[in-house]
């Protein structure tokens, strides 16, 4: 009895000596619990640990009040370090960090591996701050490193899929073609915290667009300040008297409060080619051959503002506001020679063409946080105004020369409000959202035949088009863990569209509606942290653009001449995609997507007329492997290697329209940085890119490759960067073809000045760690206006 009594004390003596203790949950950067993970508390040479179990909590008694060295360890690597103060029961949750490149636990160095590529549940994530390679150069140049992306000046594709949407933060950028390109120009890879590529985006995004969405993320704010830059850059081409230019200069200031960041840019873009056209009868001996020399000299200068100012910690307001005016100069020179049953005919032309656009864009945005969940209501309104007004000048000479001037204008106005929701419960995160969108587009076409010296109006050849568009779009995922290794996510969008085109000209008038769902699934795997594998499936849409659309005929010369089509449907795609990462450096994707009621620009011929115009023809099926691997365990190395490997075969549903043979292709992107120092501060670059022969449609196109190299330094800590390049070394970059139809087939070639040098200077100043104002919003609609009238 007096033992059983005495036992008794000692475990009341003891639960009251250690009834101090430090609890809590670990969760990851995913806010899912952390399992397997060390907790370590250490007080002079007093040491205490625990593990977490498989809801991430740890509790771990203590024998006495006091001051406490709290530390977690992941997978051998210190993650989160800081000192608690225990007095009885101590509450700790901790959201792990990233743990540093290199640290020392218990004399033992370990060196945190940095990972380059990561694969979430509907996304490839290339993480730019672990890439030596992608430092201090700017936002074009980080995309082109990155797996599955390619760059030029003018556009950005996924894997050779151009209409690509780009985001910053998760937010649409309201700016296309060369807008968008200059403005990502004076984004610093300093800044960019990963880029994530987002091939079958998820229901939340608009459904617009079969090449999915680039994702920027920029570094968080970590400090009050201000800072700045300074840009300039210009191109060199060989046997060319003038070089392309482009100077700008960006300011971002961090509050308490308010963030800020401004830009300004100027450029004088130069741009010659030369393109060659050869027209030829399958069935007879017709031909129409053309030659034509072309140069653009394309001037512009724009602005950007974006403001947020922040209520309290749970309301966030924003502005952004986007500028910019061109003037561009397009004019050439054609030879033609057309042989038909009339005989030969031998054409000159020639064209100058002045344009004159504005483009506004304004974005406003409110921001609220609901629960400490990570629940949030955002409500966005969105503007966008298109001003051009162009004055093209014309000259067709056979055995007579007539002159012309046309006056195109265009007024394009794209409005939006939408409002997105996002609700956790228990582990499964919820996204829902509506969204209105009204465009409206009216064109003016004016021509002009041009008699001694007088401007008399062809009112055959005059014509006022006028486009309004409405959608409206409802949607709703989840995402949720199925357990350690499995995440899920599903959605649907539903968007119903409503258009009418109205040409004056012939008193004629289209009207569509259609309504359509497009549901989107992803599933992904990770057994252990060297492997990853994810399957996904999206529907998507290709909306034609305005331009397409009016039926009115714009002629170049007195034989030629292009047209839209008011009929012209959208397109649609199903794309199913199965993904491997291994290792963070390797990554593995296989596709397959089928494209229904493709449309694209064919070429016909009507008796002495040849003209352009926009059809829906041909249904495709594409299958193909994505590889893309990082080598970077060298100290003075670190090189890319993309591959794309595909079958495409398409079948044309019009009779006027010949498919391409079905085939093999690929494409192949080796890039190799050498770094000269230790600190990597100077950097030798050589690369190569080559796209094998490929079909699309009714179009084949022949192999086509590109040597670069350059030299990268960094000076003074970084805060002058300076680029030199000598791109298409053996100037092997153009583009060559072959049209199918019927009765006759097309080859072509277009080439540019490709072989140029490129230098950049850039020189910031101010707090380096300041970024400003980042966030932006969606606005899909305005990539829609790229080629429009």
């Amino acid at each position: 009895m007096k033992l059983k009594i005495a036992f008794l004390l000692s475990l009341i003596f003891s639960s009251f000596i250690l009834a101090q203790s430090v609890e809590g949950t670990i969760t990851n950067k995913d806010h899912q619990p952390a399992l397997e993970t060390e907790v370590l508390i250490t007080k002079n040479d007093l040491k205490f640990s625990a593990i977490t179990d498989d809801k991430g909590m740890f509790k771990i008694p203590l024998k006495e009040d006091g001051d406490y060295l709290f530390e977690v360890i992941k997978d051998g690597v210190k993650t989160n370090s800081e000192k608690i103060t225990v007095k009885g029961a101590y509450r700790k949750d901790v959201l792990l960090t990233e743990p540093p490149a290199e640290q020392k636990i218990e004399g033992v160095t370990v060196t945190a591996k940095k990972k380059l590529f990561d694969r979430k549940v509907d996304r490839l994530i290339f993480n730019v701050e672990n890439s030596v390679a992608s430092q201090g150069i700017d936002a074009v140049e980080a995309l082109a490193k990155t797996p599955l992306v390619k760059t030029s000046d003018e556009a950005i594709s996924i894997a050779g899929k151009s209409n690509v949407g780009v985001m910053i933060n998760d937010r649409l950028l309201n700016l296309n073609g060369q807008e968008l390109i200059n403005y990502l120009k004076t984004i610093r890879s300093d800044d960019i915290l990963k880029i994530e590529v987002i091939t079958t985006p998820p229901a939340k995004y608009d459904a617009e667009g079969k090449s999915g969405l680039i994702n920027i993320i920029l570094k968080k704010n970590a400090n009050l300040g201000w800072n700045g830059s300074i840009q300039t850059s210009g191109n060199y081409y060989w046997g060319r008297p003038t070089v392309a230019s482009r100077s700008g200069a960006t300011f971002n200031y961090q509050g308490e409060k308010l963030s800020l960041s401004t830009n300004l840019s100027v450029g004088d873009n130069y741009w010659y080619y030369t393109i060659k056209n050869y027209l030829y009868g399958t069935t007879n001996n017709d031909y129409w051959n053309r030659e034509s020399q072309n140069l653009n000299n394309y001037k512009y200068k724009g602005g950007n503002v974006k403001a947020e100012y922040k209520l309290n910690d749970k309301n966030l307001l924003g502005i952004n506001y986007n500028y910019s005016h061109s003037n561009p100069l397009e004019q050439g020179e054609s030879q033609s020679a057309r042989f038909n049953d009339k005989g030969l005919l031998n054409i000159i032309a020639d064209f100058r063409n002045r344009n004159s656009r504005d483009v506004h864009n304004a974005t406003a945005f409110y921001e609220t946080k609901l629960d400490s969940a990570g629940g949030k209501l955002t409500l966005t309104a969105n503007m966008m105004l298109n001003n051009s007004n162009a004055r093209n000048f014309s000259n067709t000479i056979t055995s007579e020369t007539i002159s012309t001037m046309a006056n195109p204008v265009s007024k394009y106005r794209i409005y939006s409000g939408q409002a997105d929701l996002e609700k956790t419960f228990a582990k499964i995160k919820t996204e829902s959202g509506i969204k209105y969108t009204k465009i409206k587009n009216d064109s003016e076409f004016n021509f002009f035949d041009i008699q001694n010296s007088q401007y008399l109006l062809n009112t055959s050849r005059t014509n006022t088009f006028f486009y309004n568009e409405e959608n409206y779009a409802a949607y709703f995922s989840t995402n949720f863990k199925i357990s350690e290794k499995w995440d899920a996510k599903a959605g649907l969008r539903y968007e119903y569209t409503t258009l009418e085109g109205i040409s004056m000209n012939d008193n004629t008038s289209a009207k569509i509606r259609y309504g359509k769902l497009f549901p989107t699934a992803y599933i992904s795997y990770k057994p252990s942290e060297n492997h990853s594998f994810s399957l996904n499936y999206s529907r998507r849409i290709s909306r034609p653009y305005f331009g397409n659309l009016n039926p009115f005929k714009y002629f170049t010369s007195e034989y030629e001449y292009t047209t839209g089509n008011p009929y012209l449907l959208p397109s649609f795609s199903d794309n199913f995609e199965f993904g491997y990462v291994l290792n963070s450096n390797l990554n593995i994707t296989l596709y397959y997507n089928y494209n229904k009621d493709n449309w694209d620009r064919i070429q016909m011929v009507d008796g002495d007329y040849r003209y352009s115009v926009a059809k829906n023809f041909y249904n495709e099926d594409q299958a193909g492997i994505n590889i893309s691997y990082n080598y970077n365990k060298l100290k003075w190395l670190e090189s890319t290697l993309f591959v794309n490997g595909y079958y495409t075969k398409s079948k044309s549903y019009d009779p006027l329209i010949l498919p391409v043979p079905a085939g093999y292709s690929a494409n192949f992107n080796f890039d190799n940085n050498f770094f000269l120092n230790k600190e990597k501060t100077v950097t030798f670059m050589l690369g190569l890119w080559t796209s094998l022969p490929n079909r699309n449609g009714n179009t084949y196109y022949y192999t086509s490759a590109s040597l670069y190299s350059g030299l990268k330094l960094a000076l003074m800590d970084k805060k002058i960067l300076v680029n030199l390049y000598l791109n298409d070394i053996l100037n092997t970059n153009r583009e060559k073809g072959i049209e199918y139809y019927p009765t006759y087939n097309i080859d072509y070639q277009y080439k540019g000045i490709t072989r140029n040098v490129y230098l950049s200077f850039t020189y910031k100043f101010g707090n380096n760690n300041v970024k400003g104002a980042t966030k932006q919003v969606k606005f899909e609609e305005s990539s829609r206006a790229n080629g429009g009238n």
